[in-house]
């Protein structure tokens, strides 16, 4: 059965169509392909800096607290009742500053009891002396009087030492705290009334490990710095080093004495301690932005030219170095292996690369 002249112009007609559509998927295809084989992706845009050698200083690092050079708990050694208070809380006082006076008022009356009878012996022993040269006494009631004479000024001693007791002073010179007593209170022997503590200068007293005992030596440089915002680290020495070391811990303890003349610091105070070694190194630093860190290890992004452009200008990329750290100080980190003091590193915008990565370096720009 032969075909129609119509059907056969459709069937005409519907190949040219299809031909037409796969034609043009086909060099829709070929054009991408073609496309993304040409594609250059733009530069990312970085900011860098360069790898510098610096010459640091050693320095063994740990943390103390601070001490008072002379600091106690104020506190009476018999009891009594608080007849008066002679000091201010937070005040500062001399040594030999009356702080506080216990009610002494039976010592007072003691004293005056043997005061007389004390007068009553030296006027029996000056009488009955007299009369011994000329022999209307004894030698043996002399010696009796003697005697008598001796216990009465024992007597008036140990009443003033009595009075002594309940007239509390300052051992030395410093810083009263906050008063724990008040005005009619009894307070038993060792009840702690006030805390005085001298402010300049201060100890700093800290641990190292027994392997750095070589390294260290009285009136060696030390920086001190503590959680006080605005605050610079202090300049001190160390000025003791321990007798011994821990068994527990294998560890030194070492003092060192820092200067608080404006009176910043307080005993107790947590300090991040600085000793300064006799040793200078040369190191490689780099910013700590440089550095990415993840669990396959420590990288950075060196630039380095791959060509010129069509222009003439180098073409940058960004290679990934794997690096080995070391001390940080500040904003800088010591580089011990991996880059090369010169070389270029990228300092941000390290997340948008990869290795090999097209980069513009703008420095003025903080990414």
């Amino acid at each position: 059965m032969e075909m129609s002249p119509q059907m056969r112009k459709m069937l005409l007609i519907v190949g040219i169509v299809f031909g037409i559509i796969f034609a043009w998927y086909g060099i829709k295809k070929i054009g991408f392909a073609y496309l993304m084989s040409h594609y250059v992706p733009p530069p990312v845009t970085v900011s860098s800096s360069i790898a510098t050698t610096k010459n640091w200083q050693g320095n063994l690092t740990s943390v103390g607290t601070l001490a008072a050079v002379n600091g106690v708990d104020i506190s009476a050694e018999v009891p009594g009742i608080v007849k008066e208070i002679h000091f201010e809380s937070g005040q500062f006082v001399k040594q030999g500053d009356i702080l506080v006076l216990l009610d002494m008022s039976i010592e007072q009356a003691q004293l005056q009891d043997n005061q007389a009878q004390l007068k009553l012996s030296q006027l029996n022993y000056n009488r009955n002396k007299a009369l011994v040269a000329r022999s209307a006494v004894s030698q043996a009631e002399l010696d009796k009087l003697t005697a008598q004479l001796q216990q009465s000024q024992a007597g008036v001693e140990q009443i003033q030492a009595k009075i002594r007791q309940k007239t509390i002073t300052a051992p030395f010179s410093g810083k009263i705290g906050i008063r724990m007593i008040d005005i009619g209170q009894y307070v038993s022997a060792g009840t702690t009334m006030v805390t005085l503590q001298s402010m300049d200068p201060l100890y700093v007293k800290f641990n190292l490990p027994e392997q750095y005992l070589n390294d260290l030596y009285l009136q060696q440089p030390v920086e001190v710095a503590v959680n006080l915002e605005g605050v610079q680290p202090f300049s001190g020495t160390i000025t003791a080093i321990n007798s011994k070391v821990d068994q527990a811990t294998r560890n030194i303890l070492v003092q060192a004495t820092i200067p608080n003349k404006d009176f910043q610091l307080y005993p107790g105070m947590y300090a991040l301690v600085k000793v300064l070694l006799r040793e200078h190194k040369d190191v490689v630093t780099l910013p700590q932005t440089a550095i990415s860190y993840s669990l396959h290890g420590d990288s950075v992004y060196v630039i380095k030219p791959d060509g010129k452009d069509k222009h003439g200008k180098p073409i940058l990329k960004a290679f990934r170095e794997y690096v080995t750290v070391g001390e940080r100080r500040g904003d800088e980190i010591a580089i011990l292996k991996g880059v090369n003091p010169g070389e270029q590193v990228v300092t941000s915008g390290q997340l948008k690369l990869q290795n090999g990565t097209h980069v513009v370096i703008d420095n003025s720009v903080e990414l």
